[in-house]
């Protein structure tokens, strides 16, 4: 192969490259620099040509940059050795010392590599690399539970892992009512008034669209749209994210952010991704907790079923036996059941059924549970209710009967007719057989029903069950 003796091609051949080569003689003054090292350390020929390498660097460094020399020198071989710059975080720099054959030193070259597209890609592929653990983590972590208040947290607290926000909300749609409620939030103000539910169909309201039309959202401090979401001081930018399963819009994932550039096209994508994750988790958990309901309700009238209030009668008594209280059992039979399927059908019978439900689920207290017992039975469980308490549950079911006799009755061929028996206990008393007792007194007023002997008033009537034994 033959050599370069050409030193003008050879000049303009290291003029050419894309690599900065500076070279440094023997004294250390500063003999060359091509154009790609002018370009990466800002300099121009002027500024450095002739000087010693020294005075072209801070005092502060002149003595690391004599003993990185002077070990050069010492080496008699090249070695090329990275020199860091910390004001230089996107450029590499490499030098080695340069020999004679003899072995003599003749100076010392620098090759200038600018990495800032590297460094770039090195930062991007890191980048994805965090959030697509942060997605396995995610995809893993919200369906390792099927509880809905477990799986709406662990999204909002993940949902940080992949974006850092200021505040999440999260808003599931209630297809039986058509309104979009507030489900979970993380992060918000504290003592901030709880969120309303919001129309389906509201026009004006963006979350409301945002689950309709299926379609992500991005809203900015001073653009449109942005006042109509509920917001903690200091956001100016919020991403409306829609839990789609499928074609079906289950929610909303509300993020908010003080950063105004955060939901840039590159995070947008990450975050839609994360919201089909969230979106599989909460379907999962809504199956799962309709599938328990369903085991424990009864379908024609939405109360609980025996088999539930066996359960909760159970750790009622418990309760009331640990805490020395009061505990109340309210048992109802529909008069007539049997006599109105058979004559009038099944359908009216189911309406009566129903009505019945209706009528205690509006005459009792949340804290009461209400559930049908049997075919015609139905059992109302009162905690910490003492008798004279229950004396006024009991007075109130018996006029919300004739209420809905004479107001929401449509078919005026048969009546609604409850015949109630309550019994009570306090402490360790009377809990062993409080719904036998309860039944027992059922029976009794039903006995008197069918003997024609309700004529009272409902007061009346009420009293002669706590006051008559």
């Amino acid at each position: 192969m033959s050599r370069f003796h050409d030193v003008d091609f050879l000049l303009s051949l290291l003029e050419s490259m894309n690599i900065g080569i500076i070279f440094v003689d023997s004294d250390y003054v500063i003999q060359y620099c091509n154009a790609a090292a002018q370009v990466t350390k800002r300099v121009t020929p002027e500024m450095i040509l002739g000087r010693k390498l020294h005075y072209c660097h801070p005092f502060r460094l002149h003595e690391r940059i004599g003993s990185i020399l002077e070990n050069m020198k010492e080496k008699k071989i090249p070695d090329w050795q990275r020199i860091t710059v910390h004001n230089e975080p996107n450029v590499e720099n490499m030098v080695s010392p340069v020999f004679s054959p003899e072995g003599n030193f003749l100076g010392m070259v620098m090759v200038i590599l600018d990495v800032t597209g590297q460094r770039a890609l090195a930062d991007r592929i890191d980048k994805s690399e965090r959030e697509l653990s942060a997605l396995f983590k995610v995809s893993h972590t919200i369906n390792s539970s099927l509880n809905l208040n477990d799986v709406l947290f662990k999204i909002l607290l993940l949902a940080g892992e992949v974006i850092d926000f200021t505040s999440g909300t999260i808003f599931l749609l209630d297809e039986d009512k058509e309104v979009i409620v507030p489900m979970a939030a993380m992060d918000c103000l504290l003592g901030e008034e709880k969120q309303e539910s919001i129309d389906y169909y509201s026009p004006d309201n963006i979350i409301a669209f945002t689950v309709r039309s299926g379609e992500m959202v991005t809203l900015e401090r001073g653009k449109p749209g942005f006042h109509q979401v509920r917001k903690r001081p200091g956001t100016n930018a919020i991403l409306l994210l829609p839990l789609k399963d499928q074609d079906r819009c289950l929610g909303v994932l509300v993020i908010e952010s003080e950063d105004k550039n955060i939901f840039r096209l590159e995070e947008q994508e990450l975050l839609s991704t994360f919201a089909n994750h969230a979106a599989v988790a909460i379907k999962n958990a809504q199956l799962f907790t309709r599938t328990k309901q369903m085991a424990i309700m009864d379908g024609l009238t939405g109360l609980y079923n025996r088999q539930h209030f066996d359960q909760i009668l159970s750790q009622a008594v418990s309760l009331a036996r640990m805490k020395d209280s009061h505990l109340t059992v309210i048992m109802i039979d529909v008069n007539d059941l049997k006599f109105i399927n058979d004559y009038f059908g099944h359908i009216k019978g189911d309406y009566i059924i129903k009505a019945a439900a209706e009528v205690l689920l509006s005459s009792v207290r949340d804290s009461d549970t209400v559930c049908r017992y049997g075919g015609d039975e139905l059992v109302v469980l009162l905690p910490n209710t003492s008798e004279e308490e229950a004396l006024i549950i009991h007075k109130r079911i018996l006029e919300n009967v004739s209420r809905w006799n004479e107001e929401d009755n449509k078919y005026p061929d048969i009546r609604l007719s409850l015949s109630i028996g309550c019994a009570s206990a306090h402490g360790k008393e009377g809990l062993s057989d409080i719904l036998t007792r309860a039944d027992q007194k059922m029976y009794e007023d039903k006995r008197r029903y069918k003997m024609g002997i309700h004529e009272e008033n409902p007061v009346e009537r009420a009293k002669k069950q706590y006051y008559s034994y």
